[in-house]
This record gives structure tokens, C-alpha cells and sequence, in this order.
């Protein structure tokens, strides 16, 4: 059991002695006013965070988070010290507990400072101008005890903030207008999840009675303040002055985020939970450029928290449940019905929403100006072919409800026929066919006319359903030469993995100044970087399968036929490998899948040098090679690779009849988050909320 501390001094000595309100500012107002700022002192850890007026940080503020730095380092090396006296002598000191007569153990916060952690106390009078010491706090579990000194940094985490100073994280209204319109205007698809004329009424009325509003609702305006932050940062783009340094905004915001779900108990099912931990989800996600398998748990925890709130239930269960309030519900699980498929691929895992598990319907193809709260019953859903806030999340649905079952193919243990694959085919089919036209994929050059944010829609649902063509068939492709049913998967897996390197070519290049994408900048991600890296790798196994391209008994104008498919085919790896070049110094997956492809080519040019079995000095088709067999840890073009789960990559290709996809889909997708320390931590710090 745990008992609540004693609570930590957070106004200055000052404003304690005299019984004033504290601004906790350093200097304070009051000092200031006395024109006692060289008195103003803070005990413990200080003002949380905040700056003088002019928005920079005083030499005193320095001074005081440095000395409270050292003092977090020192209590740390305490505890540390503390711990092993304690293992060593294999008892427990004076100060971690308090044994009563019945033998039961007391936590030390639950009885006197003096008793329990062999302090002095000292008289208080009641205008001291020194405060009581923090005793800090002993957490007495069934696993053992855990003393946390007042300052260390655990006992921040453990406290709580008031409503005031979770209030006080916010700017002023007009500076939070715009951010919140900016949000509105992200075209972001989890922002489908949010009802914004209802969104704006509740916004309104926050800001007349802001210490009335639930911590939970605070919880969703900062995700989603954070959220549009980030975008906004990733593409460059100037964010309100008033916010400071755009990092170090997102990183208060995002923390201010956390601070409110842990306030409002978020593990406990109650309003706006579930959406305000899936968009703290997503703020973790669009942290970083790069796969994160942090950002999966915490997918986890707001899918378990959904489940338990009876998201996973279709509202026509339930007469007590609102039109209003069942039609938002289908929206917010079909959003998490889709990252969780998405997520848990990309990080090597099963999806953690089975279909045996939900009947949810799909939100109806209807906008948010047609309903509300006062709806009695909801209109009937629109045509397909009429565009509304939901018709992107109806398409995508209905593909990754598919690729779901498609990845699960990956961890079952049940055996699979080929009949049962092209079953799945022919659904992924029927699901391509009922997406809606105007998010099906296009030339370029007949873009012109429209929004950026339906281009990227289009070049979404094309990669996710070639990249399930991809996974779907992968797993004939060692078996097409020695059994010819096959063909037909090889057929496909070519066809796809061409579609989606050609998309990664015309994104790329559209996304550069001057491109129709090029505000959008910020839509390739880790996600696009393990499709294009499976595209290349089924084209290189290809190739390595018949590493000169000639059939035997072929006419001379098949043999031109098979050079130029062949060419084609390297170039098209070529492009793909010049482009993550360009992306690799802002990546780590960049950098991966650039390490990664550039194993591949040398690998397949070293087969068909060694085929073809030259007698003469030839350039080589792509480098510097010098005709030695290129290995893992060694590059001739001065490239490292670190990572040694490359390696799968050259198995592959020499063993193509002996294909191990799950062995891929472990090491390549997974690679920048089990060898962090290569590539920097980007494990979310968060997820220890």
C-alpha cells in the first residue's frame, strides 16, 4: 500500500513567510514588487519551468536548475548506495520502514520524519521562513520497497499538479486560436476522431469556465496542440512566436499531455479518455521520422482502455448510448482498428484487435455538419461515390480489415493452401473496387486540380493495397521455378513491387521545392520506408533467381526482351537507392534501408558477374566494385553498416528457394529500435506514463 507524501514548498521562502499567493515565477512577482529578487529563493525543485517576461532565461535560473541538476544526480548516487548496503547486509534500514507491535510494516511517509528517516525536527513556528524537509517517500509493494528521496527525479513524476498549473502551460486565447485552426486545417485522417462543431462549443466554453472543464477534455486540447506542432515543425513551417522554440514547446505540450491523462487516472474507462491517449499515441508517433516500438505499447494501452470503455462493441447494443455518441465511437475504433494492423506489422508483432473480438460497424459516410449532439437518429450514409469526412476512413477500412488477415498469416501456426490465398486475393480485390474514384490512384499530370492532402490519400490506399499484394504472395516466390501454379503470385509480387517503388520515385520527386506535395513534405515516413525496402528486396530476389536474364533455347529478340525488363528492374532499385542517399542523414530508417539496398545491388551485380563469368575487365554495372564478393561489415564504397541483422539480406538472396519472410519482417523492420544505441534513443520517454 502507498500513502501520499507530504506535499513539496513550491512558493519561495518569501512569499511562505509573509503568507502570500506565489506566482512561482523566479524572481516572483512579489519580490519584485520589493524589490527583493536577489532574496527570492525557491527550496526543492524550484519553479516548474517557467520564464521572465521577456521570454529568455535568467543567469539566477540557470544557476538554480543547475544546482537543482546536481542535486537529482546526488540523490540518485544516494539511492544507488543505499541499494546495495542494502543487499549487502540483507536487511532493511531504519530508514525504509517502521515495524508496529503487530509486526506489520508502516510506510514511512505515514508516520513522523523523525521516527522514520532519522531527522531532526525542528520547531515550526508559523512565520518560519524554512520549511518542513521533504521526507521523501517509501512505495512498500508485495515485490519489496522502493525509497524516493524528495528531490530525485521519480518523486516528480509522482506528484501531482494542481489544475492552476496545468492551466498555466497554455498561452493566451488568441494564441491558442490559432493552433487549434491550424489543427482543424491538418487534414490529419485521426482527426476524423474529433467532431468539430461539438469540439469548438466545448472549446468556447473552456475558455469561460477553464477550472471547470474535466482533465481528460485538457488532455485532448493539448494532444492535439501537440500534434499540429509537431507536423508544422517537421515541415518547417513558422509556429506562433508566443510558444518560443518549436521543440521545446512540443516537448512541454506533450508532457503536459501526459500530466493530465496520469490526473485523470486515464487506466480508468471515463469521457475523452480513449481519444486523448490515442493522440498522445500519435504525438509519439510523429516524434520522430523513424519506426518506434514504444509508440506500439502505448497503441496497446489505448486499444485495452477502448475495450474497456465498450468501443469494441457496436453502439446498436447499447439503447443508452447516444446517436451521437455511437456514430463518434465507430469513428475512433475504426482509427484504431487501422494503426493497430499498421503499427504492429511495421514492429514484427500480431495485430492486437481480432475480428472475432469486435462487431463494429463502419461510421457512416456522413459529415460532421450533419449531426450532433442533439441528434435523435442519423441520417442514412451517402453514396460511395459522394466524398464526406468519413469516405477516406470507410475506403481505407474495408483494405486494411484485409491486410489484417493478410499479417496474420505471418504468426499463424495453422497451415495456409494456396486456395485459401487466392481466396484472400479476391478479397483484397473486391476491397480496391469499393474504394471510393476519387481516391483511387491517378497520373500526376492529371493532379493538377486538386488538393495536396487527396493526392496523398491516393498514394496512401495504393501502397497499402500493393504492399498486401506484396505480403500476400510473398511466399511462393523461392517455390514459381520448381511448381508453375505459382506464377501467378510471382506475377503479382513483381507488379506490386514495381507500382510501389515507382510511387516512392514520383513522391520524392513531388515533394521537393516547387512539387505538388512539397507543403506535404512531411507525409513519408517509416511506414512508406519498410514498403519500398519489401518492394526492392522481392525485385532483387527475382533477379538473383536468374542472374543473367537469358532463358535458354530463346530468340534473340526475347533475349533483347528480358535485358531490357532486367535493366529496368535495376534502375528502378537504382532510383530507389539514390533517394534514400538523400534521406539518410535525417533517418535512421533512411539510413537502413540505404545500407540495405545498397547490399542488394552489389549482391545481385556480383551474381551476374560471376555467371556471365567474364574473361575481360568490364565496368561494373552500378559503383566502384572491384569484383570481390561484397559482405556485411565491409563496403568498397566506405559505407559501415552497423546493423548486423542485415545479414538476413545476402541469406536471402543466395538461399531464394529457402525464404524465411517472418526472419525479414523481424530484422529489417525492427532494426532501428533494437539497435537504438547506433542510431539514438528513440524510444518515447513517455511511455512510462
Amino acid at each position: 500500500m502507498e500513502k501520499k507524501r507530504t506535499r513539496v514548498q513550491l512558493s519561495c521562502t518569501a512569499c511562505r513567510a509573509r503568507k502570500l499567493k506565489c506566482c512561482r515565477t523566479h524572481p516572483c512577482t512579489n519580490c519584485l514588487k520589493r524589490n527583493e529578487a536577489g532574496t527570492c529563493t525557491f527550496i526543492g525543485r524550484g519553479p516548474r519551468g517557467k520564464t521572465s517576461s521577456n521570454g529568455r532565461t535568467s543567469p539566477t535560473q540557470v544557476q538554480d536548475r543547475l544546482q537543482h541538476l546536481e542535486n537529482l544526480i546526488l540523490s540518485f548516487t544516494q539511492q544507488q548506495q543505499q541499494q546495495q548496503q542494502q543487499e549487502r547486509s540483507n536487511s532493511v534500514g531504519e530508514h525504509q520502514q517502521v515495524i508496529n507491535n503487530g509486526g506489520q510494516i508502516t510506510p514511512a511517509s505515514s508516520v513522523q520524519p523523525s521516527l522514520a528517516f532519522g531527522e531532526v525536527q525542528q520547531a515550526q513556528g508559523g512565520d518560519s521562513e524554512t520549511p518542513p524537509p521533504d521526507p521523501g517517500r517509501l512505495v512498500v509493494r508485495e515485490t519489496g520497497m522502493r525509497y524516493i528521496d524528495g528531490a530525485h527525479w521519480s518523486a516528480i513524476l509522482e506528484e501531482e499538479m494542481t489544475m492552476d498549473e496545468l492551466l498555466d502551460g497554455l498561452p493566451a486565447r488568441p494564441v491558442v486560436d490559432r493552433v487549434v485552426a491550424m489543427f482543424v486545417g491538418l487534414n490529419e485522417p485521426t482527426t476524423v476522431m474529433v467532431h468539430f462543431p461539438t469540439f469548438q462549443k466545448q472549446y468556447n466554453q473552456f475558455w469561460q469556465r477553464p477550472k471547470e472543464v474535466s482533465i481528460s477534455w485538457l488532455a485532448l486540447l493539448y494532444a492535439a496542440l501537440t500534434i499540429t506542432m509537431s507536423v508544422y515543425m517537421r515541415t518547417g513551417e513558422p509556429l506562433p512566436a508566443e510558444f518560443g522554440e518549436a521543440d521545446e514547446a512540443v516537448q512541454r505540450l506533450r508532457q503536459l499531455t501526459a500530466q493530465c491523462l496520469v490526473q485523470s487516472n486515464y487506466t480508468v474507462p471515463g469521457r475523452f479518455k480513449v481519444e486523448a491517449l490515442f493522440f498522445y499515441t500519435m504525438c509519439e508517433f510523429f516524434r520522430s521520422e523513424d519506426a518506434q516500438v514504444g509508440v506500439s505499447f502505448l497503441l496497446n494501452m489505448a486499444i485495452r482502455l477502448a475495450m474497456r470503455s465498450g468501443y469494441h462493441r457496436d453502439p446498436q447494443h447499447f439503447p443508452n448510448i447516444t446517436p451521437y455518441e455511437g456514430e463518434m465511437r465507430r469513428r475512433v475504433w475504426a482509427i484504431m482498428r487501422q494503426l493497430d494492423v499498421l503499427i504492429s506489422f511495421q514492429v514484427g508483432v500480431p495485430r492486437g484487435i481480432q475480428d472475432w473480438q469486435q462487431d463494429v460497424e463502419l461510421p457512416r459516410n456522413i459529415s460532421d455538419e450533419e449531426f450532433g449532439e442533439s441528434t435523435v437518429e442519423l441520417p442514412p450514409s451517402r453514396p460511395e461515390t459522394e466524398l464526406s469526412t468519413t469516405a477516406y476512413i470507410r475506403g481505407k477500412s474495408r483494405l486494411m480489415a484485409v491486410f489484417g488477415k493478410i499479417s496474420d498469416l505471418a504468426y499463424s501456426r495453422d497451415p495456409m493452401t494456396y486456395d485459401d490465398i487466392l481466396a484472400l486475393d479476391r478479397q483484397l480485390e473486391e476491397a480496391r473496387d469499393l474504394v471510393p474514384t476519387a481516391f483511387k490512384i491517378r497520373p500526376l499530370d492529371q493532379c493538377f486540380v486538386d488538393s495536396s492532402y487527396l493526392i496523398l490519400r491516393r498514394y496512401t490506399l495504393e501502397l497499402l493495397y500493393q504492399k498486401a499484394r506484396c505480403v500476400l504472395h510473398r511466399r511462393y516466390l523461392g517455390e514459381v521455378h520448381t511448381n508453375p501454379r505459382y506464377a501467378y503470385s510471382r506475377q503479382v509480387c513483381m507488379s506490386a513491387s514495381k507500382e510501389i517503388l515507382r510511387h516512392q520515385a514520383d513522391i520524392y520527386h513531388e515533394t521537393q521545392p516547387g512539387g505538388l506535395l512539397y507543403r506535404d513534405r512531411q507525409f513519408p515516413n517509416s511506414l512508406q520506408t519498410a514498403d519500398y525496402l519489401l518492394a526492392a528486396m522481392i525485385i532483387c530476389l527475382d533477379l538473383s533467381q536468374n542472374p543473367t536474364g537469358t532463358p535458354t533455347g530463346s530468340t534473340d529478340e526475347d533475349v533483347a526482351a528480358v535485358i531490357r525488363s532486367r535493366e529496368e528492374l535495376l534502375a528502378t532499385i537504382k532510383t530507389s537507392h539514390r533517394i534514400f542517399e538523400q534521406q539518410r542523414r535525417r533517418s535512421a530508417d533512411a539510413q537502413k534501408a540505404y545500407v540495405a539496398l545498397t547490399i542488394m545491388l552489389r549482391r545481385i551485380n556480383f551474381q551476374q558477374q560471376e555467371s556471365q563469368q567474364l574473361t575481360s575487365a568490364q565496368p561494373p554495372l552500378y559503383g566502384s566494385w572491384n569484383g570481390q564478393p561484397y559482405s556485411v561489415g565491409v563496403d568498397p564504397m566506405g559505407i559501415t553498416p552497423e546493423y548486423q541483422a542485415l545479414d538476413v539480406i545476402g541469406e536471402m538472396l543466395d538461399a531464394p528457394t529457402n525464404l524465411d519472410w517472418n526472419l525479414w519482417d523481424q530484422q529489417m523492420q525492427c532494426a532501428a529500435n533494437t539497435d537504438v544505441g547506433l542510431w539514438g534513443d528513440n524510444i518515447p520517454e513517455a511511455v512510462n506514463i
